[in-house]
């Protein structure tokens, strides 16, 4: 019965899905955590750890089709179904503000839609590696990288069942350089996530006509995002996108989490020295020669 209600519910009548929220935690400005494709909340938790010490209430979302929550096996998966799925889930959390949202990876396509549909849910945003594909200046290294990534995308979405030998072919491909966790019960969220999401985006449009303030962070070492500056990507009036570029790979590593838990303090409206203080190791970040901060007229 319960079964039954859910497919006409969530199929028929296209109701939004309801999202786990295993992280939260602290008092202060609402962060909303978004993951990346195949991973969960939990890959957030060297940054939860550093964000204890600011004042900010941070809740942790798993995407539809990962982690605890639902995995519905007729979704679809496009950015439309995970970006209500997500302001269903933060309606519930009943916020008296606007929220920071932070994505990874294919969480910051999802972030995105979310700031496109509901642009008054989302006071700023801080979008870390996104992997953004279509719309970008015509340059003819930004075509080869972009192919060479859809080819690969291309083998993994025409294997849609789950087998251990797609999963051996796939980290032949990818696992090692995006961070996938694959398993049985996701195999289907993550084949179609990939299809439907981050093969088929309109975020660098999206983000060209929002006015949601915005930082995009590159990892220097990232071999999956297409980097470029903000007013290449998205254009000379886009005062409200600033990009910045830290020495990481395609994940959230120990050192990443301290520049984004620092740029999350200064987000929410502390200075560069309060964070400093709870974070003494941001300060060194923000030195090292291999960090480009690139400060823009925020409105």
């Amino acid at each position: 019965m319960k079964k039954t209600f859910s497919r006409i519910w969530h199929e028929v009548l296209g109701r939004p899905y309801q999202l786990a929220c295993p992280m939260d935690f602290g008092a202060g400005a609402p962060v909303v955590l978004l993951h990346g494709i195949a991973t969960s909340s939990v890959n957030w938790k060297r940054t939860a750890k550093l964000l204890q010490d600011l004042p900010v209430r941070v809740f942790g979302i798993d995407l539809l089709g990962f982690g605890e929550s639902p995995k519905p096996k007729n979704a679809t998966y496009d950015t439309e179904t995970h970006a209500k799925a997500v302001i269903r889930t933060l309606k519930r959390l009943r916020l008296s503000e606007s929220v920071t949202l932070v994505g990874h990876s294919m969480g910051c396509l999802v972030a995105v839609h979310v700031a496109k549909l509901r642009p008054d849910l989302v006071k700023k945003m801080i979008l870390y590696e996104p992997p953004l594909y279509e719309g970008l200046p015509a340059k003819h290294r930004y075509n080869v990288r972009r192919d060479l990534w859809y080819a690969m995308y291309r083998r993994i979405v025409k294997y849609p069942r789950y087998s251990p030998t797609n999963v051996r072919a796939l980290q032949k491909i990818v696992v090692r350089a995006m961070g996938f966790e694959v398993t049985r019960e996701t195999w289907n969220s993550f084949v179609r996530s990939l299809k439907n999401t981050v093969m088929t985006q309109t975020t660098v449009e999206d983000m060209k006509t929002l006015k949601t303030p915005t930082e995009v962070i590159y990892g220097s070492l990232d071999i999956v995002v297409i980097r470029g500056k903000a007013k290449n990507f998205f254009g000379e009036t886009a005062e409200h996108i600033s990009s910045h570029t830290i020495p990481e790979l395609h994940g959230i590593s120990s050192r990443a989490s301290v520049f984004l838990a620092g740029r999350i303090g200064q987000a929410i409206g502390m200075s560069e020295s309060q964070v400093v203080a709870q974070i003494p190791k941001y300060k060194k970040y923000l030195k090292s020669p291999k960090t480009k901060i690139i400060k823009t007229k925020q409105p």
